[in-house]
């Protein structure tokens, strides 16, 4: 369980930080990356900044990579 919270927590930071060096280089050409959570059919606009999103990936994966250290007293109760 350890090594699989560390892979996946390992992965998630590695694609939230993927995700915010995107967003780094598309502002600095220039461009405003988002990702629309409205209705387009309803003329809705909800635009979440790709840095947010990035942000929260890695958050989930950091959380992730704390969650599968070991804790010492559980080594100590399996002796």
């Amino acid at each position: 369980m350890h090594k699989a919270l560390l892979w996946v927590g390992g992965l998630l930071c590695a694609i939230g930080l993927a995700v915010l060096a995107t967003s780094a280089v598309m502002s600095y050409m220039g461009l405003n990356p988002s990702y629309n959570l409205g209705d387009p059919a309803k003329v809705e606009f909800i635009l979440v900044p790709f840095w947010q999103i990035g942000l929260v990936i890695a958050a989930i994966g950091a959380v992730g990579v704390l969650a599968s250290r070991k804790d010492p007293s559980t080594d100590a109760r399996l002796d």
